[in-house]
């Protein structure tokens, strides 16, 4: 196994796409406890920082135990998110739908673990459905030298912890034109997707597979092999 970095050595190559337990504390007042080594040698960040990716740590609670959902955080810091749709939009046939009336919004949470993720979608999975875009997911994996699980599309309270994280301590919104197409499906089948986050604040959206349009892509994920 390749010789994994420290953060320092990890800042040195990413600068500030790096987003560890001091941006964690600062930014949502949360704390990663014992923090685990990162799990990526000084020769994949290289290949990272080229690629447009970003280093980030994601944990699953707030210093005093309270898990971070996505409703959690919409409720914590709402001038990040879009309020009109948090509720009620329209949604395929159904005249009103919103994240928060979700179960896996109230109860779902990211993993303690480093994480290697695309800051943007991918130029070639734009405009295609969730299935055709697993093609441009498998391409970006033969390019890294990754199989299986080691990349992955985010799930969708990884999206909205990544985005809100970064624009908390970097004062950037990232996907800001553009929607991460996540793996997180909703209790009728559509698959959710996070971003158009323009000044109006993040979006949490939900698709049918066979949707397609130029703003829709994917932000491929990848963990320590």
């Amino acid at each position: 196994m390749p010789p994994t970095l420290n953060l320092t050595d990890a800042r040195a190559v990413l600068r500030a796409d790096v987003l560890g337990p001091d941006e964690i504390r600062a930014a949502l007042g949360s704390s990663a406890g014992e923090v685990p080594p990162i799990p990526f040698s000084r020769e994949e960040l290289d290949t990272a920082m080229r690629l447009g990716e970003m280093l980030i740590l994601r944990v699953a609670a707030s210093s005093d135990g309270v898990p971070l959902t996505i409703l959690n955080m919409c409720e914590r810091f709402p001038v990040a998110f879009d309020q009109k749709l948090l509720r009620q939009v329209g949604y395929q046939l159904k005249e009103e739908w919103g994240i928060a009336i979700e179960p896996l919004a109230k109860t779902e949470t990211c993993k303690l673990a480093w994480a290697l993720v695309r800051k943007e979608v991918l130029e070639d999975s734009r405009n295609l459905s969730f299935d055709e875009q697993q093609t441009c997911l498998q391409q970006y994996a033969a390019k890294l030298g990754r199989a299986g699980a080691t990349l992955r599309r985010r799930t969708a309270v990884e999206a909205v912890y990544d985005t809100l994280l970064y624009f908390r301590a970097r004062q950037a919104r990232l996907l800001a034109t553009t929607w991460d197409w996540c793996a997180s499906r909703t209790v009728d089948g559509g698959l959710l997707n996070v971003g158009g986050f323009g000044p109006g604040g993040m979006q949490i959206l939900s698709f049918s597979r066979g949707i397609r349009h130029g703003g829709l892509g994917v932000c491929p994920t990848r963990s320590g092999a």
